[in-house]
């Protein structure tokens, strides 16, 4: 200790100097302990192919390769069972750091809802269909109507109700478009007269045969 003593006492600038280097020593040495409990150092997990699984099922298998399952997106898709992984992050086999969170694509319980924000009545009927199309509603069947305006959709429902800008329906919505089919409104008066007078026609030979067999 004296000797220590005497050596500051005859090189206080050195001395100083190496005290400094010793502690900055400790320091990254403290430094490197923690770091090393912090992250787990060494501490590693293989992601399990988990796709075609449930949400439960693939949470367990997590759970037991030491990481966590969280939801990050989901999907509606009828082909698939609800609550079935399509797709994982991390991807399976990526090694990763054990206890982090491996986030899922879930097909949905329900099918999502949809907002119409444009009119569906008033434009054409192919402009209508894209535009449902464009929000992911398949189910979409139109039905004729005689209309002056031809290939024009002058009504829309989806699952009975009348649909129109605000609506809101969900994607597997069964939607019928009332399509405008032109028809000639001379044609139809002369077609209306053509019926009335076959009616008359007949209405005459009828009495006129009931006449007949009163007679006789």
């Amino acid at each position: 200790m004296s000797e220590l003593r005497k050596f500051k006492e005859r090189h206080p600038l050195l001395a100083s100097i190496l005290g400094i280097a010793a502690t900055g020593i400790i320091i990254v040495w403290i430094l490197q302990l923690f770091l090393h409990f912090w992250t787990h150092h060494g501490d590693n997990a293989t992601v399990p192919d988990i796709r075609r699984l449930s949400y439960v099922e693939a949470g367990e298998a997590l759970r037991r390769a030491n990481l966590e399952i969280a939801i990050s997106d989901s999907i509606y898709d009828t082909s698939v069972a609800p609550g079935t992984v399509v797709e994982s992050w991390p991807k399976a086999g990526s090694t990763v750091k054990a206890g982090r969170s491996v986030y899922v694509t879930v097909t949905a319980f329900s099918p999502k809802n949809v907002t119409i924000t444009m009119p569906i009545s008033g434009v054409s009927s192919r402009q209508a269909m894209s535009y449902l199309k464009a929000l992911g509603i398949t189910n979409v069947q139109t039905v004729c109507v005689p209309s002056q305006y031809d290939n024009l959709v002058l009504g829309a429902k989806a699952d009975g109700r009348p649909l129109g800008v605000g609506s809101i329906i969900p994607v597997n919505a069964r939607v019928v478009l009332e399509v405008g089919q032109y028809v000639d409104s001379d044609s139809v008066a002369t077609d209306s007269v053509s019926a009335e007078d076959v009616v008359l026609d007949d209405l005459m030979e009828s009495m006129s045969n009931t006449s007949t067999y009163d007679g006789e």
